[in-house]
């Protein structure tokens, strides 16, 4: 029998509520949600980077993480939603007399900004014992690509209990990693490589996933069901799932683009060269207004050291967030004292000494450098597969609504060209947490599930310590209309098109844009002319169920 705490009275924990409380001896906190009138108790942080949850809500019988939106099973803490990458610990609670009581372990599961390499017996889902001894799954199941989605595919596959060779492989050098850190935290000293590993190395051994890393794929046969690489054996597949993300775009048209101080950012061995190129550097100079280039000057800027933004838009993300948004941004790095040097047009990168010195623009203005970072976007890492696929401009792989992009073939994440929920446009979208969405239910449809993927699409970016949050899709839109006051960084923005909202951005309005990405995904958002500053977005969603 575990020890048993008494951990509050009933009547400071109302029906719907969502609270921490301590437990003796400087233990660990403890969750405590009242759901018509059963009391859930749970560790307090989100397993994923450490969010409060009791500023997260219960909704639709899912407890969901304020910054990331991790959703959890209230009924187990099951994990149902990434970018946690665990189950939630859960603790046995009974109410008798007035009190409430906590039964916790003597060493409870911890929630910690690195994600443990938890055995998934310990978190809902197939122990390794029972993986090692069970009659072993005849079958093989490929997974190209160590990114989000490849990563988060693997995982899924072992939790729903394949039992037969799974295979993993990777381009990048090391195992799969947080990549969201490395334009933030990792770039801006404030995260080191430790932090970064989605999963340590005894978990990959655990669960029996055969990882190749620095494994370059090029060729697919379809017909025998073989992938190809550079240096390795050809893999026979039973089911293969493509995840293999994106390559930075470069500039090779233009003069100087190859000199020893141009940087891309995408792995954590890019980030490292660029942590090493900027260490004593005076003048760096980011081409591009992505939120990759964006990130990276909040990251690298500081009172030594100078950082200009060149960018062909006035204003960084108009075609993605309009121009208010953008200028609020701009506005946002230019008080931290980041430079922009804005429609303007890079004709040539200089050198000296056989490195990189300068940054020419069409004006004419020289911009000094000693380091430069390319943040002009990413392209699908899909050249191989040029000759079997029809793929699209931008080399993206089409696949139908269960993510197939042929028989046994699954593609998922940077790559894939999905029928957008709820209309079914073919679209492609370069998130994180969209990208393990796909790889779950590619991994469950590689099972034989049958799900079509319907998930709201949602995205983060987070600079100068200031987080925008982004749910549904705008590619076009015929007007945005906005709660709150944009420039100081307080507000919603709805980006409707076709009488419809198909997209939200927000700051400062987590809870909000919790409920709304539900109705998001649901589809169930109001019509545009019945919202108001006033609008009960918590209601909406309990009436939307």
């Amino acid at each position: 029998m575990l020890p048993e705490i008494d951990l509050t009275d009933s009547a400071s924990l109302p029906e719907g509520g969502l609270k921490s409380f301590p437990t003796p001896n400087d233990g660990p906190q403890v969750l405590l949600t009242r759901q018509q009138g059963r009391v859930h108790a749970f560790a307090a942080h989100c397993p994923h980077y450490g969010a409060p949850l009791e500023k997260g809500r219960v909704v639709g019988g899912k407890l969901i993480c304020p910054w990331h939106h991790a959703c959890f099973k209230l009924e187990s803490g099951h994990l149902c939603e990434p970018p946690a990458l665990d189950d939630l610990p859960a603790f046995a609670v009974r109410e008798a007399d007035g009190r409430i009581w906590v039964q916790l372990p003597d060493s409870p599961p911890a929630s910690t900004e690195k994600p443990a390499a938890t055995p998934t017996a310990e978190v809902g889902g197939t122990p390794p014992a029972a993986l090692a001894q069970a009659p072993v799954d005849a079958r093989t199941l490929v997974i190209i690509g160590g990114g989000a989605a490849g990563q988060y595919a693997a995982q899924t596959l072992r939790r729903e209990g394949f039992k037969g060779r799974l295979v993993m492989v990777s381009a990048d050098e090391a195992a799969p990693y947080d990549r969201t850190k490395l334009s933030k935290a990792y770039l801006a000293g404030k995260a080191k490589p430790a932090a970064l590993p989605l999963r340590q190395p005894e978990f990959y051994q655990q669960q029996r996933i055969e990882l190749l890393t620095n494994t370059q794929a090029t060729g697919l046969d379809l017909k025998k069901q073989e992938i190809h690489f550079e240096n390795h054996p050809p893999l026979r597949y039973d089911q293969l799932l493509l995840a293999l993300g994106g390559t930075p775009n470069t500039l090779p048209k233009l003069p100087g683009h190859d000199l020893p101080g141009v940087h891309t950012l995408r792995t954590q061995a890019d980030a490292d060269a660029i942590l090493e190129a900027t260490k004593e550097a005076k003048q760096v100079v980011v081409i591009g207004s992505s939120f990759i280039g964006m990130e990276a000057a909040s990251s690298l800027v500081s009172e030594t050291r100078q950082v200009t933004v060149v960018a062909q838009e006035k204003v960084p993300f108009e075609r993605v967030l309009g121009p208010e948004i953008g200028q609020m941004f701009r506005q946002l790095h230019e008080e931290k004292s980041v430079r922009f040097e804005t429609e303007a047009e890079v004709t040539a990168l200089l050198g000296e000494g056989g490195h990189v010195s300068g940054v020419q623009l069409k004006s004419g203005k020289i911009l000094p450098a000693e380091a430069v970072v390319l943040g002009v976007g990413v392209r699908p890492a899909t050249g191989f597969l040029k000759d079997v696929f029809d793929l699209g401009k931008d080399g993206s792989v089409p696949v139908d609504a269960q993510l197939r992009a042929a028989e046994n073939v699954y593609a998922a994440g940077d790559i894939a060209r999905f029928p957008l929920a709820p209309g079914g446009a073919p679209t492609r979208i370069e998130h994180w947490r969209l990208a393990q969405q796909h790889g779950h239910t590619a991994a469950r449809n590689m099972l034989g599930r049958q799900e079509a993927f319907t998930a709201a699409p949602f995205f983060w970016t987070q600079q100068f310590g200031k987080s925008l949050r982004y749910a549904g899709h705008a590619e076009q839109w015929d007007e945005i209309i906005y709660h709150g006051v944009v420039a100081q960084q307080n507000f919603l923005a709805f980006y409707v098109q076709a009488g419809r909202i198909v997209a939200v951005a927000g700051m400062g309005r987590d809870t909000a844009m919790l409920y709304i990405t539900e109705l998001l995904g649901r589809n169930a958002m109001p019509n545009p002319a019945s919202i108001s500053p006033e609008t009960d977005w918590a209601t909406l969603d309990e009436n939307a169920e």
